[in-house]
């Protein structure tokens, strides 16, 4: 039969043992005191020391009356003498921060900091648990005593919820103390700001790996285009400008269709390379400008059936390149989505710059979305232009009816504003 083996705590040992040498003490200060009263004013030379029943009754009840209340008070007091970190009460702090600006994989790292902070405040079990939004898993060290309270700490950073810190009293009926208390609040601090830079580190990298996978599939439609699109053309019409330049001698009439036919493939192969053109950046915007394309695009929309496009807009300072290309991605999708969803007679698209973002609306007097309506690959391929430049994007259906799409496009990029921030310009959001 194996044997089982007993684990004691050498803090609780003590811990106990104070105590119990503290009640002690009380218990025979009082008795004393109580005797010391009643004897010492007498000044008659005492024969006989034995202490009446009645004052010991008095000594005991005395006694009894306070003993809970000193033993709450020496229950605090023990717990700050033996858990308490008295001599310097933010060690445990510079040690998570140590820990916290090593961290490079959260999944290792909260659990050690985990215990750190149970070993540092002798604590029998600690937590972290992390918000649903994140990607980092929980982590515990210990085991909590049966029915001891557990304090939980919110972690959070500006206001948004991080995730939390559980701490297990040391034993049941003793909460942990406000001294204990302070410092995992700390703690929760430094952990809410690590955790908020381990979020934004892995949306960091998801971003990045999202930017090469989309560059790698547009080089990729790229090379598919010219490989199977326009490569074959342009052989076909090497063969077809050989065999005319045998047939220009020997049959006129022959290489005269031969030229016709070789005309309309260049047509083919000119409108193919336009198509690869167009997909890299709408000409529309080099030739006519963003004003100058949306414009066009609204005319062309309104020479439909019963739909009339109105662009409102002052003159548009130089805009960056992407700004521009985004704001026509976004204005033709929305077009296209008026024009064939909406049932519509008006539309009105609203461009607004503004010192450091341009504001683009599109608006429709149509039947507006319905309430189960689920974004579908327009309003996606819309957000995704938007977010990419750090921009916001949003769709409702106002109370007058119709749709309302706007999207705010930022007019400079993070990079930019730093660099510039760095020359001693301020700049307010």
């Amino acid at each position: 039969m194996p044997r089982r083996f007993i684990s004691i705590n050498p803090d609780m040992l003590l811990s106990g043992t104070l105590l119990v040498l503290i009640l002690i003490a009380y218990s025979v200060v009082v008795y004393v005191f109580v005797v010391a009263i009643a004897v010492l004013p007498s000044t008659a030379p005492r024969t006989d020391y034995l202490v009446p029943w009645w004052l010991n009754l008095i000594a005991f009840a005395l006694i009894a009356a306070t003993l809970v209340p000193v033993y709450r008070w020496a229950c605090v007091g023990v717990r700050e003498l033996v858990y308490a970190q008295h001599d310097d009460p933010y060690a445990l702090i510079a040690k998570v921060n140590a820990q916290l600006q090593t961290m490079t994989n959260p999944q290792r790292t909260l659990p050690a900091l985990a215990e750190t902070i149970a070993h540092e405040l002798k604590l029998p079990y600690v937590a972290i648990e992390t918000h649903p939004t994140l990607n980092e898993k929980s982590a515990a060290f210990g085991i909590s005593p049966v029915r001891a309270e557990i304090s939980r700490l919110p972690v959070s950073y500006l206001d948004q919820p991080m995730g939390a810190l559980l701490a297990s009293a040391r034993s049941p009926g003793q909460p942990l103390s406000e001294s204990d208390l302070a410092l995992l609040r700390d703690v929760a601090r430094q952990l809410g700001i690590a955790l908020r830079t381990a979020q934004l580190t892995a949306d960091l990298q998801t971003s990045r790996e999202q930017l090469v996978v989309a560059r790698e599939e547009e080089r990729r439609r790229i090379r598919n285009d010219l490989h199977d699109g326009l490569a074959p053309t342009l052989s076909s019409l090497q063969l077809q400008l050989g065999a005319m330049r045998n047939l220009i001698r020997q049959d006129p009439d022959r290489a005269e269709a031969s030229a016709n036919e070789l005309r309309e493939d260049l047509r083919s192969a000119t409108a193919e390379v336009r198509r690869l053109v167009y997909n890299l950046r709408p000409p529309a915007l080099d030739d006519l400008g963003l004003l100058g394309a949306i414009r066009s695009q609204a005319q062309k929309v309104s020479q439909g059936d019963g739909l009339s496009v109105s662009v409102v807009a002052p003159d548009l300072p130089p805009l960056p390149a992407a700004v521009e290309v985004a704001a026509f991605r976004i204005a033709h999708e929305a077009l296209l989505n008026v024009e064939r969803h909406a049932e519509a007679r008006r539309c009105v698209i609203t461009l607004m710059p503004h010192e450091d973002d341009l504001t683009l609306e599109i608006r429709d007097d149509g039947r507006g979305l319905p309430p189960d309506a689920q974004a579908g690959v327009g309003l996606s391929s819309m957000r995704e232009r938007a977010s990419e430049l750090g921009g916001e994007f949003a769709v409702s259906s106002p109370a007058g009816g119709g749709t309302l799409v706007c999207a705010r496009l930022p007019l400079k990029t993070r990079a930019e504003i730093k660099g510039e921030s760095s020359d001693g310009t301020t700049f307010t959001n």
